[in-house]
Formats: structure tokens, C-alpha cells, sequence
């Protein structure tokens, strides 16, 4: 489980059982670190060693509030490639937000206009009566 899994990171507690006393003060020995600032997101990379084995810590301050994940020396290189990947699938996919380029059509094929559309009187009516009695409705629920 990481730490975005929980929407309240003030009243998150590790699972403990009632009564189980604190956890021992472990020496933790820093190799590297590198802050790197995207966009407008800071994150910290910690190479760090204890007496279990070496980590990677990757964490995230917003408004004071720490988010981290660790990563065992161990699962590295399969965590790189898996983030290779991703940036390789990044770059294949257009975004959402990016409008698709429309398909140039071939010179056989005709090319429609654009019709215009005009509304009818009747239906101009009957909008601008709609929109008398929304505004008659307001004023009076206004006194």
C-alpha cells in the first residue's frame, strides 16, 4: 500500500495492533540525493543504506504534507525499465487535450461547405419568452 491510498494523511496511523510499542530507531545512511522541480511539483530522490538493505526513496511535499514511496536497491533496475516504458508509451499516445490532426482529404474527394444555419422567428419567440418568465421568476423569489 503507498501513501496516496489515504485521503487524510493527518489522521493516517501504520496498522498496529493496540499496545504494540514504537518501532526501533533505525541508522539510515544518505549515498545520494537529487531534487528535481516539475512543472510546479518538487520531488526528492534519496539513495539511502540501513542495516536491512539500500532504498530509494521518491517523496513529494505539498502544502506541507509528505507523500513517498520506497523502492527496494533490489526492484530498481525493474522499476526503471518499467518507467522507460512508460515514457516510450507517453510519447506514442496523443493527448486527450490535443486535438487529433484531421485526415487531409484525398483531391478526388469533394470537400462539403459548411451549411449556415439561421433560427426561425418562431423559435426566437419562443426562447426570448423562456428566457422573460427564468428572469420574472428570479426578481420575484429576490423580494
Amino acid at each position: 500500500m503507498n501513501t496516496n491510498d489515504h485521503s487524510s494523511f493527518s489522521h493516517w496511523q501504520p496498522h498496529r495492533p493496540p499496545n504494540y510499542p514504537p518501532r526501533p530507531f533505525v541508522q539510515e545512511d544518505t549515498l545520494k540525493s537529487e531534487l528535481v522541480q516539475i512543472e510546479r511539483k518538487s520531488f526528492m530522490l534519496i539513495l539511502k543504506e540501513n542495516p536491512r538493505g539500500r532504498f530509494l526513496r521518491i517523496s513529494e511535499e505539498v502544502n506541507g504534507k509528505r507523500n513517498a514511496i520506497i523502492i527496494p536497491s533490489t526492484g530498481l533496475a525493474e522499476f526503471k525499465k518499467l518507467l522507460d516504458e512508460m515514457v516510450k508509451a507517453d510519447k506514442g499516445i496523443v493527448a486527450k487535450s490535443e486535438p487529433a490532426t484531421p485526415p487531409v482529404p484525398a483531391a478526388s474527394e469533394v470537400v462539403a461547405k459548411p451549411v449556415k444555419r439561421t433560427m426561425s422567428e418562431a423559435a426566437r419567440a419562443k426562447i426570448s419568452a423562456a428566457l422573460k418568465l427564468r428572469w420574472a421568476k428570479i426578481k420575484s423569489a429576490g423580494k
